[in-house]
């Protein structure tokens, strides 16, 4: 996991992403992302 952790953060700090990763972009974006999964499943009923 800790390799994994570092090869992310080398990733983004060669495209100098860290300047967008604060707490509350990080936040948002994954709500934004959950909410477009949960979309798929908003109208469907348990057994479906």
């Amino acid at each position: 996991m800790n390799n994994l952790i570092q090869q992310l953060r080398k990733f983004a700090s060669e495209r100098q992403w860290e300047q967008f990763h604060s707490p509350k972009n990080l936040t948002m974006a994954i709500s934004i992302e959950a909410a477009e999964l949960m979309e798929h499943f908003q109208w469907l009923t348990e057994a479906q």
